[in-house]
C-alpha cells in the first residue's frame, strides 16, 4: 500500500504476488517481503494438508456427509455441526437444537410488551 498498489484480496493470487515480488524496495524490505512469503508458502502448504484431512474425516462421517448435500456447506462447516451437537436423537424439537446453539433471540418482555434481541450467544 505503501508503494501504490491496493489489491485486497487479488494480491493473494499469481498475478498479484508477481506484482508484489516485482515491486522495488529497499533492502530491509525486501529482505522482509521474502521472508513474509516464504512463511506464505509454509502456511499454505500446511492448511492444504489440514484441509485435506478434514475433508477424509468428513467423508467417514454419514451424518456430515448427508449435510454437504446442501449447497454452501463443505467438509468444514458439516463436520464442526455434527461434532458440536453429538447425537441428534437427543433433541425432540428443532427449537431445542437452536437453544443448545445459542441460536435463539434475547427476550426481554415485560408488561405485555415483546422486545427480541439479538442471538443469545
Amino acid at each position: 500500500m505503501g508503494e501504490g498498489v491496493c489489491r485486497k484480496k487479488k494480491l493473494f493470487t499469481k498475478k498479484g504476488r508477481a506484482e508484489l515480488e516485482g515491486l522495488g524496495l529497499g533492502v530491509w524490505a525486501s529482505y522482509r517481503r521474502q521472508e513474509l512469503l516464504t512463511m506464505l508458502d509454509q502456511f499454505d502448504g500446511s492448511l492444504r494438508e489440514l484441509d485435506r484431512a478434514v475433508a477424509e474425516q468428513a467423508e467417514q462421517n454419514a451424518a456430515a456427509v448427508l449435510l454437504m448435500t446442501h449447497p454452501g456447506v463443505g467438509p468444514v462447516t458439516s463436520l464442526a455441526f455434527v461434532l458440536t451437537l453429538g447425537p441428534v436423537e437427543r433433541f425432540e424439537r428443532s427449537k431445542q437444537v437452536v437453544s443448545y446453539l445459542g441460536l435463539n433471540p434475547r427476550e426481554h418482555s415485560s408488561g405485555g410488551r415483546q422486545r427480541l434481541g439479538a442471538i443469545s450467544k
